[in-house]
């Protein structure tokens, strides 16, 4: 028998016992789109969040103080904000003098107490140096207003959210925040970024000498929050981060165990989602792989009823000429034919699925590289399940197979 032919005749058969064929191929539909809708999901994460993190700037680092962990000896790092340790003007200065490093800006956070009309809330306040905080900062187009500009004193540019949703009404350009008991003039308000990974849309952005004022005591002479700088063109950012680490360790007299400052930058956040989001792939394959397994036992096991319930054709095909490897091709055939028939559905399905799922708001992603893989995988999940019952088929005698009741 030609290729053909054993393509043809292993269909026929298939297509006589259409509910097992349906039943067993289901198996394979879900194990693939299990693999399809899961592999979509976390790789539309990814990419949500690299889209987010633009808004971080690849060219932007920032420098944080790090807790250490009591009796640990080594730094538990706090990655978006300062939590305990201190930064000086001396650091700014240290890190000013490295090569590559373009524009410097300090920055003053305290929490205050925001009041406009009837309601207060406690929010943390962003003391900014006026001539340099743009430079170091992503900031989108203004709904209203202008930037803080330099010998501007006593006035705000807020986010979207300070601004629309967290007081019953609307803050206005030109209208008073009270912060701390004192009054700021609302200068801007920001675009909307609607990022979780920027903190842009709930900033309250002031003079640097207004934020020292607020803070009083809280903080220490010549403190500073956190160090934004920008990285010059032409430099790799992580190399300057490497210059900053190495700076800093020396100025403060630390070792890498001992290091009580962090860096933070597109590319280090990018890193941790990678590392959480390599696990949870894996963690998601391993889950659908279960599926797909199933879906291998239901094949092999359809395959190892065929061969009992076809022993006496298979004598019939051996007697009048059929070789034992174009029977264990023809068993081959209708097991992969399953496979691949439950490859195609399963990616169709699970591109209806990640569709559906994209409805409601999630990004999805559904690569070529992916359906091709999940293509091949069906394939050989086939080949695999349907490799030790058409052996055992071929290996049957002709006479002892036409004495088969």
């Amino acid at each position: 028998m030609r290729f053909w032919d054993i393509a043809h005749y292993s269909f026929e058969h298939l297509k006589h016992r259409g509910l097992r064929t349906w039943l067993t191929l289901l198996g394979v539909v879900v194990g693939i789109s299990a693999v399809i809708l899961l592999v979509g999901l976390a790789q539309g994460l990814r990419s949500s969040i690299a889209e987010e993190l633009e808004l971080f700037g690849a060219d932007l680092i920032v420098v944080t103080p790090a807790r250490f962990g009591a009796g640990t000896g080594a730094a538990t790092y706090s990655a978006f904000m300062p939590t305990a340790g201190k930064l000086f003007e001396k650091d700014v200065d240290t890190v000013s003098r490295i090569s590559g490093v373009q524009e410097v800006t300090r920055i003053i956070t305290t929490n205050a107490e925001i009041k406009y009309k009837r309601k207060s809330i406690s929010s943390s306040v962003q003391g900014v140096e006026t001539e340099t905080y743009q430079d170091t900062m992503v900031l989108k187009e203004l709904d209203e207003g202008r930037f803080i500009e330099p010998g501007d004193r006593r006035v705000a540019l807020i986010g979207s959210k300070i601004a629309y949703d967290l007081f019953d009404e609307d803050v206005q350009v030109n209208s008073f925040l009270e912060i701390a008991g004192e009054k700021y003039r609302v200068i801007g308000i920001l675009t909307e970024t609607g990022s979780s990974y920027s903190s842009i849309d709930s900033m309250i952005m002031i003079p640097i000498e207004d934020a020292k004022r607020i803070a009083g005591d809280s903080i220490a002479p010549r403190e500073v929050s956190s160090i934004r700088l920008k990285v010059a063109e032409g430099y790799l950012p992580e190399e300057v981060e490497g210059d900053i680490v190495w700076a800093l360790m020396k100025s403060r007299g630390v070792t890498e165990d001992e290091k009580d400052f962090n860096l933070v930058s597109a590319r280090f956040i990018q890193e941790q989602v990678d590392n959480i989001l390599g696990a949870l792939t894996l963690f998601l394959l391993l889950v659908s792989g279960v599926s797909l397994l199933v879906g291998a036992i239901g094949i092999s096991n359809t395959m190892f009823m065929s061969v009992l319930e076809r022993t006496r054709e298979i004598g019939v095909l051996k007697s009048i000429g059929a070789t034992s490897r174009q029977i264990q091709d023809l068993f081959l055939m209708e097991s992969a034919m399953i496979a691949l028939s439950g490859g195609v559905l399963g990616l169709i399905a699970g591109g209806a699925f990640l569709l559906l799922v994209s409805l409601f708001g999630f990004h999805t992603t559904l690569s070529v590289e992916m359906a091709i893989i999940a293509f091949v995988v069906s394939a050989g999940v086939g080949i695999i399940a349907g490799t030790y019952p058409a052996k055992q088929a071929s290996e049957i005698p002709a006479i002892e197979a036409l004495r088969y009741e």
